[in-house]
């Protein structure tokens, strides 16, 4: 389960706005030195407008407006104009004439995204978020990473309130794991209904684990479990501010290899599980790699039938920076922070690891990840049979969750 702290659509609003007008400002001033080179002279009221422009819109933005509307009469297809007014207008708290001006922007502009996006969080403000939504939509496939980001988030604060009557998901993460030169495959599949407003949930489940190294036999050496389970489940979240749910999953398991016991067994799983996000988001035009960062934790704490009952806790952590950002689509670099322990002693079950990784999103509107994690690990109860109590792996591991 996926939770996310996300801004207030206010917030993004107020951090795009500081970050628009010094593009417009800038955009505007640049191609009116081209302009001007080539057109404009002093003493043409075009330019002696722009230069007046220029020295009001520091100390003097009142004035400094009036100047922009004079030029919208005179040059109302130039589209600087508009952008112009509408940066004014948003630092001057005009909100509604600052909407009518991106909108005249993007009438004369219609392929430049940022304006759009400009727009929809002006409708935001204004109350007028059936306006908004699908233009926040609309931009979540733009070209523009940046914009396409902040649609996303945008589209899924507007949405918050409307949860859809029933829910289908889907989680699949293949990984190759050096330590045992074997590949895993887990999948797991639900489809159910959202109660309460989404905080209770009612599902029938599927899971799928399967890995390459694993044999069944007088001796079975088993590193995934190596079954099919299905089955119902239900969860609940307690307090609708704290990502936390409580679920219990209840359905048959059958084996994939021989385990020298019957291959179909009951499957009975409840425990506690967490997700939460943390990210900074700068806007474009301040973001370096060093305050464009993110963490994540998982927790997860429940008893296994299968296990005879035995309670296993697992904790992750993981904090990093986005390194690029772009048409190859986001690379993230992160450390990481693992521990596994359980209520029986199992030494295997009992472990702690750190490293580092990579992970790269090729496709921005793909929810498909590529994480390559170097980790070193002690287990902190017992050695293994062969006396090694630490080890170091190699994961590289393809994510993808897609809710329906």
């Amino acid at each position: 389960m996926n939770y996310s702290k996300k801004k207030p659509i206010t917030y993004s609003l107020l951090a795009f706005s500081l970050m628009f007008p010094f593009q417009f400002a800038f955009s505007a001033e640049t191609t009116f030195v081209k302009e001007g080179d080539a057109e404009y002279k002093p003493g043409n009221p075009i330019y002696d407008r722009w230069d007046q422009f220029y020295k009001l819109e520091p100390n003097q933005p009142e004035q400094a407006e009036k100047v922009l509307l004079e030029l919208s009469e005179l040059t109302p297809q130039d589209v600087k104009v508009w952008k112009s007014l509408t940066y004014l207008q948003i630092r001057l708290n005009k909100q509604k004439l600052a909407l009518q001006s991106v909108q005249q922007a993007s009438k004369l502009d219609p392929q430049d995204d940022q304006l759009k996006l400009q727009q929809a969080y002006l409708l935001n403000q204004l109350q007028k978020d059936k306006d908004a939504l699908p233009i926040f939509k609309d931009l979540t496939t733009s070209n523009n990473p940046e914009i396409a980001s902040k649609a996303q988030e945008a589209v899924r604060n507007l949405s918050g309130g409307a949860v859809k009557p029933t829910f289908k998901d889907i989680y699949f993460a293949p990984s190759y794991e050096s330590r045992y030169d074997d590949f895993i495959f887990p999948l797991k599949m639900r489809y159910g209904k959202n109660l309460d407003n989404g905080r209770t949930q009612v599902y029938g489940f599927i899971n799928l684990n399967r890995d390459t190294k694993s044999k069944g036999g007088v001796r079975p050496e088993i590193i995934d479990e190596n079954a099919v389970t299905v089955g119902v489940g239900a969860n609940y979240q307690p307090w609708t501010s704290i990502p936390l749910r409580a679920y219990l999953e209840i359905g048959g398991s059958y084996d994939l290899i021989d385990r020298n016991r019957d291959k179909f067994r009951e499957s009975v799983v409840g425990g506690v599980t967490g997700y939460q996000e943390w990210y900074a988001n700068p806007a474009l035009e301040q973001r370096t790699v060093w305050n464009d960062y993110f963490t994540d934790l998982y927790g997860n704490i429940a008893s296994y039938s299968r296990e005879d009952y035995n309670v296993i806790a697992d904790l992750r952590l993981r904090s990093g920076f986005n390194v690029y950002r772009g048409e190859a689509g986001t690379v993230q670099a992160y450390g990481k922070l693992h521990a596994l322990a359980d209520s029986k002693g199992e030494n295997y079950n009992n472990l702690f690891e750190y490293g580092a990784g990579v992970a790269w999103q090729p496709f921005n509107y793909i929810p498909v990840k590529i994480r390559v994690e170097r980790l070193y690990g002690n287990y902190f109860k017992d050695a293994l049979a062969d006396g090694t109590d630490s080890y170091n792996n190699t994961r590289t591991e393809l994510v993808f969750y897609k809710d329906f």
